[in-house]
């Protein structure tokens, strides 16, 4: 029988290893993982050093990779998807109200967000909540998150999806403010250009004046708040803020969508359905505290 003992820098090395090969270089793979660059590289070359030949290239752009290389690298691929699929089995499994849930949000969700999880862990004490707050959507094929909630209005139809709210975006301004005609434009970053407000600034970027580019639309409310600039924004937000107000335009303006989302291997997940069932509970009630406009059908409905 192997020792596991000696076994394990192998699997560790090989972790890094298909970071590397996933984020195409040693620097990428060190921040995904959150270690040194000097570790990536003192990793590999171990790597190297067990299997006996050169899996990587460095040159004076970045690095390739040999042929043996790629075809570990298959291999690693082949081993983390087995890994995945290991998780996502064990979560299936999972039918008792304990232990750690992760769930991933839009920033403009967070509010409501905070006031179901924290009914929730009242009743729950022993549920230990992992959210993280991005505009990027986290990939749910991945076992490491298990619940989002998404801003949009195409959600991947692999995911068992509820629908929760729908909302208008307005154009904002500081309260005060006399003129929007020489403002600045507050907008996110190119990385959203796919988002349907984003999309609508975009058709009118010779119209506006300079724009100022951030990564949240909480981040751009805060700069409108300031006086900064005029910017997007959904019109919950607007109305629930007394430092901001709606910009008369006479064009058509976006619409979107909030969606809890989840992989359909974890339907009977013990912690998955109880976040869902106390979300559908209490969302309408949650949210009519912050503004959101609310649905009229039945969540549940909205399943596909």
């Amino acid at each position: 029988m192997h020792n596991c003992k000696n076994a394990d820098p192998l699997w560790n090395d090989l972790k890094i290893y298909h970071a590397v090969v996933s984020e195409g270089s040693l620097s990428g793979a060190s921040r995904s993982l959150n270690i040194s660059h000097s570790t990536v590289c003192r990793r590999v070359s171990r790597l190297e050093g067990m299997v006996g030949v050169p899996l990587i290239r460095r040159r004076a752009n970045g690095i390739s990779f040999t042929k043996d290389g790629q075809q570990l690298a298959a291999f690693v691929k082949e081993m983390d998807d087995r890994a995945n699929d290991i998780l996502f089995w064990i979560k299936q499994k999972k039918e008792d109200l304990a232990g750690a849930l992760s769930l991933s949000c839009c920033d403009i969700s967070l509010p409501s967000v905070s006031t179901i999880v924290g009914d929730l862990s009242v009743s729950h004490p022993e549920i230990q909540f992992d959210i993280k707050v991005s505009a990027m959507n986290a990939d749910l094929r991945l076992a490491n998150t298990d619940l989002a909630i998404r801003a949009t209005n195409s959600p991947d139809e692999s995911l068992v999806g509820v629908k929760l709210s729908h909302f208008h975006f307005q154009v904002a301004k500081r309260v005060g403010c006399l003129s929007e005609t020489k403002a600045n434009w507050v907008c996110l970053n190119d990385s959203f250009a796919h988002l349907p407000a984003e999309r609508w600034f975009g058709e009118r970027r010779v119209q506006c004046q300079t724009s100022i580019r951030v990564d949240s639309y909480m981040s751009a409310a805060e700069l409108i708040r300031k006086g900064t600039g005029i910017g997007l924004l959904p019109e919950f937000v607007i109305s629930s803020d007394p430092q901001l107000e709606i910009v008369d335009v006479d064009t058509p303006l976006p619409t979107w969508n909030l969606w809890l989302v989840y992989h359909r291997s974890q339907i009977n997940n013990g912690l998955v359905k109880a976040f869902t069932q106390h979300l559908k509970q209490h969302w309408s009630s949650s949210v009519s505290d912050f503004g959101y406009p609310l649905i009229r059908e039945n969540p549940a409905s909205a399943r596909f």
